[in-house]
């Protein structure tokens, strides 16, 4: 059995049940698989302040994709630094204002991520996400 085969197999194991339809997803393929492993910083994520020296984008607050949240943050980082930047007279000052805005809002959207990867692959994850889209009504 090749490295394809035994993946399949697991996978229509992990799956047993599932539509027909769904499962085809796993079946129909010709080109193989590839591992994608999710990472995520602990949720909250924060560091001591460094004198000079930030994150931003997911070297601060790397998350699943679960909330789509990622390159929204990164982008209003990048933003809110260069805003900072311009707006206090020195470097340091600036990075001190950067992070009290950048850590509570990165922790809020990764709290968010965390909770949406572990509803997907929760057992009632289809349970989940319907009471969630009729919550959202």
């Amino acid at each position: 059995m090749n490295d394809n085969d035994a993946v399949r197999e697991a996978l229509l194991d992990e799956f047993t049940g599932w539509s027909n339809d769904l499962l085809g997803f796993i079946t129909n393929t010709d080109t193989g698989y590839t591992n994608r492993p999710l990472y995520a910083l602990p949720v909250p994520h924060t560091w001591p302040h460094t004198p000079g020296v930030t994150l931003l984008g997911d070297a601060a607050h790397l998350m699943s994709p679960f909330s789509g949240m990622g390159a929204n943050l990164a982008m209003r980082d990048g933003a809110d630094l260069a805003r900072a930047l311009i707006e206090h007279p020195t470097i340091d000052k600036a990075i001190t204002a950067y992070e009290s805005t950048l850590l509570p809002r990165s922790i809020e959207a990764a709290e968010g991520a965390a909770e949406g990867i572990d509803g997907a692959f929760a057992p009632d994850s289809a349970e989940q996400t319907l009471e969630h889209m009729t919550q959202r009504q």
